[in-house]
């Protein structure tokens, strides 16, 4: 039995290694013992599991395919109700993925397709299965968006959802040209903008009959306020916050996360820091307004010197629930307040204390952008 679990473990190092080094190296540059070296295991145990290095790159595409799966069905955005939003959050969960190096993000089917369509006729069928089975997923969320936005044009749902794929295939191929990831997220963006002119703009049959008088900028809102989720109501303890401020506007405000990831390099160092949950305070001004990337702390002792530290009082909160990537965490805010003045509820305002803030619980991911975020607003009791 051990020696089965041995055999195991030595062909998944392999094909762990194989995704690794040819998404590195190429497969052409791509050496038996490279693989083998990255693996830690010997060109005996290479042979026992693969015939060659083709075998082991047939077999490598079915191992990257069935990890990529995983990772993409358990994703956040899967739990999404609308098939729009669904498409949408798979793009901002893919823009997430560029965060990590360039071999981590880049895809091994292209990577390999691209060397070996001609020469090497079982890689590029492996290819094109593993490709054609992701596109088939996002085909059935765009095939569901069809038929629910009444969409009609001279294309198919699999057209689109492989231009999807050629989008990204080309974004990690100038990724790699450039060099890093921001050509990658440039080119997702624009795909996310294409979705969006397809399928935000129009709304469901049913919807029409009763907005043909509005505007199209009261429709807008209203679909927008429509996506808001109902609020709970949360008595929030008193809290001592520190951590980095910076003063934004609304022409600078995309400059937060970079806040937030010079803010990082501190977590979990952070002298009397209480817990994982970390916390967005804003604070408006007549320029712009301020922005705290903190975490609670039992005290101000021993903090760093540029660290500016605030005290919450205890407060009654409504606690708005966000389901989608980080990066729209504007767009709900926004909805919220657009929302409060007709809700009935009054909010509490204060000398000192946050207008209000963003809460990452643990359940928060910084490198997929989903998971536990809230924004809480005071409100009188």
């Amino acid at each position: 039995m051990a020696s089965t679990k041995s055999q195991s473990g030595a062909k998944t190092k392999l094909l762990d290694a194989a995704l690794s080094v040819i998404r590195t190296k190429g497969y052409s540059a791509t050496t038996v013992d490279d693989i083998c070296e990255a693996a830690g295991v010997t060109k005996g145990a290479f042979f026992h599991h693969f015939k060659s290095k083709e075998d082991l790159a047939v077999a490598a595409a079915g191992h990257f395919s069935s990890m990529a799966d995983r990772l993409f069905s358990t994703a956040p955005y899967r739990a999404l109700p609308d098939p729009v939003d669904r498409l949408l959050g798979y793009l901002d969960f893919r823009k997430a993925i560029l965060q990590r190096d360039l071999h981590e993000f880049t895809c091994l089917l292209g990577t390999m397709v691209q060397e070996a369509y001609e020469t090497h006729p079982a890689i590029r069928e492996a290819c094109n299965k593993h490709i054609g089975e992701h596109a088939a997923v996002v085909e059935a969320d765009i095939s569901e968006a069809i038929r629910k936005y009444g969409i009609a044009g001279d294309w198919s749902a699999g057209s689109l959802a492989l231009y999807t794929q050629a989008v990204l295939q080309g974004a990690f191929i100038l990724a790699k040209a450039k060099h890093g990831p921001d050509v990658a997220g440039a080119c997702l963006d624009h795909l996310r903008r294409y979705l969006e002119m397809l399928f935000v703009q129009p709304k469901p049959k049913e919807k029409h009959k009763r907005e043909f008088n509005m505007t199209k900028s009261q429709m807008k809102m209203d679909e927008q306020l429509g996506q808001l989720e109902s609020p709970r109501l949360e008595n929030g303890k008193a809290m001592l916050i520190t951590g980095t401020l910076g003063h934004f506007t609304d022409a600078t405000w995309e400059g937060i996360p970079g806040q937030w990831q010079r803010f990082a390099s501190h977590l979990g160092k952070i002298p009397g820091q209480i817990g994982r949950t970390a916390y967005g305070l804003c604070f408006p001004l007549q320029d712009g307004f301020d922005y705290l990337s903190g975490v609670e702390v039992s005290g101000s002792s021993g903090l760093p010197s540029d660290f500016k530290s605030v005290r919450i009082p205890a407060q009654r909160y409504l606690a708005f629930l966000h389901r989608e990537h980080v990066s729209k965490l504007h767009n709900t805010c926004q909805m919220i307040f657009q929302w409060l003045p007709t809700s009935g509820y009054e909010r509490a305002k204060a000398q000192g204390p946050p207008d209000f803030f963003e809460r990452y619980g643990e359940g928060f991911d910084p490198q997929t952008g989903y998971g536990d975020i809230e924004v809480w607003v005071p409100v009188k009791a």
